[in-house]
C-alpha cells in the first residue's frame, strides 16, 4: 500500500525531532569556577521556609577566586543587595538555559563599570537591573566576577543556580556538570517515623508519632510494628560525599508498600512559586518538635509540589496481617540505599497495673490484665526531664517474674528510679510503660502545651519529674465539665485524645488533675483560641488586651486555630509578660502580624517584638509608629516577648586613621567594621557616610560585618580630607564619629 499523506509525514517528522530533543546530550557546561569542585549544599535541601535551590560551590573559607561564564550566553540580569544573594549575575544561553552566580565579591572590570553607573544614575549603592540582549556578551571560560561573601550567608561560596528559559529552577547537577562531580558514599538513613493520621489511629498502641532508629546491618527497624488505621511515615535521612565532613540532602526517594508504588518524589526541577511546599513536603510536627528533618512519604491536602510524582498516594491504610514496606533512596550520582521492614495491622496490649513497695525495699508490679509474661524488655531510667540516661535491666541482678502476671524488682541504682518496660506475653506484647522505683512527690511540675497539627488538636502535658501517676483531662463543654484520659507516651509526657476544630473550640477551664488518696493537684491552662479560615481575613485581641494578631486571607491552608496563653521565662528582659502563639505544628503559608499594646510610648522607638528561642531572646523586624503600639511579623508557633535596646552599636577599626597619610593608589576603599550586639545594624537606611561633606554610595557586608563604598576614590584629594560616619540600629540608637587623614601622591 502506497502512503501518500503529507500530514502524516509532518507529524512523523514533528515526532521524531521531539523525541531528538528530549534525548540530545547536555549543553557541555564549565564548572562555574576553579576555587574547588567540593559542594557544600545541593539543590532541594531544606532553608528556613523554603528550598535551596541551587549548589553551593566551597571557596575554604576566602574570597576572589575567578567566576566562569559556563557558556555561550548574555548577562540580562545585574543585582547588587545586602541582603539575599548579594552581588549577582544572571546570565541567558544559547541553549536558552539560565545560569545565577550569586554571593560574588565583585564582578568583572566591564560589568563593575556598567554597574557603577547604574549605581550613580539611581543615587543608590543597591541595584536591580535588566540589560537589552547583546549589550554585554560572554563567551565560555570567560571570568565574570570573583567569588565573595556578600549578601545572606554563613560564610564564603559560590551560590550557582542554572534555570530554564521561564526560571524554573533546575537542579545544576542533572546537566553536564555533574559528571564533574564524584562520589560513590550510599545515602545514610537515620530514623524512621511512623505517623497516625486520624483520631482512631494507633502506632503501637499510641496516638503519637513514633520514630525509630535504623539498624545499620539490617537497614530496618528491629521490631514488627503494630499499625491500626490511617497512619504515614517519614525518613530522616543524609547524604555523605567522599571525603568531605558536610551532610547533604538526596536526589529522591521511593515507597513501596508490600511492593506496590506508594511514594516518590525526585529532586529535579520545580519553580519558585511551590517554594512554600518546604513544610508539606518534609514534615513539620517533627521539626517543630526538634526532632530533626524528615521527608514526608505521603501526599498530603494543598500540596502542588513538581517534585513529588504525580501517582504518589496520600496515607496508608494497612490491610490485614503482615505488610511490607521498602524505603529506596538515590543520590545524584546513583548511589543507592534502602530501608525496609514490616508493620501488622493489630492492637496491642495497654497494661493496667499498679506499683507497690516491699517490706525489703523492693519492688512489685502487678498486672490486672495479664495472666502470663513470657519475657520482659527493659531499661532503668532517672525520673528527671532532663537526664536521658539508661541502665540495661541486664545490670539489675534481683529481677523476676512472680506468679506469671507480676514483675519483682530490688534496685540498688537509687539515681534510675524509673522503670522502662515492654512485656511479652501469651496474648501478644504490650505498650512501652513506665514504673516509679520511689515514693510518690507531693509537689508535681510540668508544662502543658498545645499541639495542633492538621489532623486536630491535642493536649500534652510534660512533668518535671516523672510523677508515676495517671493524671485526667478536665475540660468544660457545653455548660458541662467533662473528663478524658491522659496517655503516657513517654517517661514524662502525656497526651490527650484527638479532638477536632470543632470539639476543641468548645473546650473552656482546661485542667490537668493528679488525683491521690489525700489530695488533687490542678494544673490550670490560660488559653485564648480563636478560629481563622482561609480566604477570610481576621483580626482578633489576645492576652487580656496586651495584644492583637491579623490574619491575612492567605495565611494558612485550611481552617486553622489561633491560639495563645502566658509562659513563665525566669527571666527579667521582656517588659511585657512573654505569651505563646500558636498553631506549634502547621506551616504558615503568609507572616501573621502581630501588634503589641505598650500602653505606654515611653523608649517606645527602642522597643523590639521579639521570639523566644535556645535560651535567648531574638529580634524581629519590629515596626513603630506614634502611638502606643510596635508591630512584627511572625512565621511560626513562637513565645513572645518585648524588649528594650538601648545600646548604641559601635564602630571599630576605622581606617583610614584620624590625621594619618595614605598614599592615592592605597585608598580604594574604607575600612570600617560595625557591631550590634541585639536588633542589629540597620543596613538599608541607617549607614551615612560623607568625604569631604559629599555623600558615598553604601552598601553593608552582614557577614563581614564591614561598610561597602563605590568608587571612593573619585571623592579624595591630594591633602587634607575630612569624613562623618553615622551609624543607627534597628533600634534607632545611633553613633557618630568624625575624622582627618592625609592623602599624598
Amino acid at each position: 500500500m502506497k502512503i501518500n499523506n503529507t500530514k502524516n509525514l509532518k507529524k512523523i517528522f514533528l515526532n521524531i525531532s521531539l523525541v531528538a530533543v528530549l534525548f540530545s546530550t547536555d549543553t557541555d557546561y564549565m564548572w562555574p569556577t576553579n576555587a574547588s569542585n567540593t559542594l557544600t549544599a545541593f539543590f532541594g535541601e531544606m532553608r528556613p521556609h523554603r528550598y535551596h535551590l541551587g549548589i553551593d560551590i566551597r571557596t575554604y573559607g576566602k574570597n576572589g577566586d575567578p567566576v566562569f561564564a559556563i557558556t555561550d550566553g548574555y548577562i540580562y540580569r545585574l543585582k547588587v543587595s545586602n541582603t539575599g544573594y548579594g552581588n549577582v549575575i544572571y546570565i541567558k544561553h544559547d541553549d536558552n538555559n539560565i545560569s545565577l552566580y550569586a554571593h560574588l565579591s565583585r564582578f568583572n572590570e566591564k560589568i563593575q563599570k556598567n554597574v557603577e553607573q547604574l549605581q550613580f544614575k539611581r543615587n543608590s549603592y543597591l541595584i536591580d537591573h535588566l540589560l537589552e540582549p547583546g549589550i554585554i556578551k560572554v563567551s565560555k571560560g570567560d571570568i565574570i566576577g570573583y567569588t565573595g561573601d556578600t549578601g545572606g550567608l554563613s560564610g564564603p561560596h559560590l551560590h550557582f543556580e542554572i534555570r530554564d528559559e521561564i526560571n524554573r529552577p533546575l537542579n545544576p547537577l542533572n546537566t553536564s556538570l555533574g559528571k564533574k562531580f564524584k562520589d560513590t558514599l550510599k545515602p545514610q538513613p537515620d530514623f524512621i517515623a511512623f505517623i497516625p493520621l486520624s483520631d482512631s489511629s494507633r502506632v503501637n498502641g499510641f496516638n503519637y508519632i513514633q520514630e525509630f532508629e535504623i539498624n545499620n546491618s539490617s537497614l530496618g527497624t528491629n521490631d514488627t510494628l503494630s499499625v491500626i488505621g490511617d497512619f504515614g511515615i517519614a525518613i530522616n535521612v543524609k547524604d555523605k560525599v567522599n571525603s568531605q565532613p558536610f551532610n547533604y540532602g538526596i536526589y529522591s526517594i521511593d515507597l513501596e508498600i508490600n511492593d506496590e508504588f506508594q511514594y516518590g518524589i525526585k529532586f529535579d526541577k520545580t519553580s519558585f512559586t511551590q517554594n512554600n511546599q518546604i513544610y508539606l513536603e518534609r514534615n513539620y510536627e517533627l521539626l517543630e518538635l526538634n526532632q530533626g528533618e524528615y521527608y514526608q512519604l505521603y501526599k498530603v491536602s494543598y500540596q502542588n509540589n513538581s517534585f513529588i510524582d504525580k501517582k504518589s498516594k496520600g496515607s496508608l491504610i494497612p490491610k490485614e496481617g503482615i505488610n511490607n514496606y521498602k524505603i529506596t533512596i538515590k543520590d545524584l550520582n546513583g548511589n543507592e540505599n534502602y530501608v525496609k521492614g514490616t508493620f501488622v495491622y493489630d492492637k496491642i496490649i495497654n497494661p493496667d497495673f499498679i506499683v507497690n513497695e516491699l517490706a525489703n525495699g523492693g519492688w512489685i508490679i502487678n498486672y490486672k490484665n495479664i495472666d502470663n509474661i513470657d519475657n520482659i524488655e527493659c531499661k532503668l531510667l532517672n525520673s528527671s526531664k532532663s537526664i536521658n540516661e539508661s541502665l540495661s535491666c541486664d545490670l539489675v541482678n534481683d529481677m523476676s517474674i512472680h506468679k506469671n502476671n507480676a514483675i519483682i524488682i530490688n534496685n540498688t541504682k537509687s539515681i534510675y528510679n524509673t522503670l522502662e518496660i515492654t512485656l511479652n506475653t501469651d496474648k501478644g506484647k504490650t505498650v512501652k510503660h513506665y514504673a516509679l522505683l520511689d515514693k510518690k512527690p507531693l509537689h508535681i511540675q510540668g508544662d502543658l502545651t498545645i499541639n495542633h497539627n492538621y489532623d486536630g488538636i491535642r493536649i500534652d502535658y510534660e512533668e518535671n519529674e516523672f510523677s508515676g501517676m495517671k493524671p485526667s483531662l478536665f475540660f468544660q463543654s457545653d455548660g458541662v465539665m467533662k473528663k478524658d484520659t491522659l496517655v503516657r507516651v513517654s517517661k514524662n509526657k502525656l497526651i490527650s485524645n484527638l479532638f477536632s476544630i470543632s470539639e476543641f473550640m468548645k473546650m473552656s477551664n482546661i485542667s490537668i488533675r493528679y488525683e491521690t488518696d489525700t489530695f488533687t493537684i490542678i494544673k490550670d491552662s490560660e488559653l485564648d483560641k480563636y478560629l481563622v479560615k482561609p480566604g477570610e481575613y481576621s483580626e482578633k485581641i489576645i492576652i487580656n488586651g496586651q495584644a492583637l494578631f491579623i490574619h491575612d486571607k492567605k495565611t494558612f491552608y485550611d481552617d486553622t486555630i489561633i491560639y495563645s496563653h502566658p509562659v513563665n521565662i525566669f527571666e527579667e528582659q521582656s517588659i511585657i509578660n512573654p505569651f505563646y502563639i500558636g498553631p506549634n505544628a502547621i506551616p504558615f503559608n503568609k507572616p501573621l502580624k502581630l501588634i503589641i499594646n505598650l500602653f505606654d510610648i515611653k523608649n517606645q522607638n527602642k522597643m523590639n517584638v521579639c521570639y523566644y528561642q535556645n535560651n535567648k531572646w531574638n529580634p524581629l523586624y519590629t515596626i513603630r509608629d506614634e502611638t502606643k503600639v510596635i508591630s512584627a511579623e511572625i512565621k511560626r508557633g513562637s513565645i513572645i516577648g518585648v524588649i528594650i535596646d538601648d545600646k548604641i552599636p559601635e564602630i571599630d577599626n576605622v581606617v583610614p586613621r584620624n590625621n594619618a597619610t595614605y598614599n592615592l593608589g592605597d585608598m580604594e576603599n574604607f575600612e570600617i567594621y560595625l557591631k550590634d550586639n541585639f536588633s542589629g545594624i540597620n543596613y538599608d537606611n541607617g549607614i551615612n557616610l560623607t568625604v569631604n561633606e559629599k555623600n558615598i554610595l553604601t552598601g553593608y557586608n552582614i557577614y563581614q560585618k564591614k561598610i561597602l563604598t563605590v568608587r571612593l576614590k573619585d571623592y579624595l584629594k591630594i591633602g587634607k580630607n575630612t569624613y562623618r560616619l553615622t551609624v543607627s540600629d534597628n533600634s534607632n540608637n545611633t553613633k557618630t564619629i568624625n575624622g582627618n587623614f592625609y592623602i599624598k601622591e
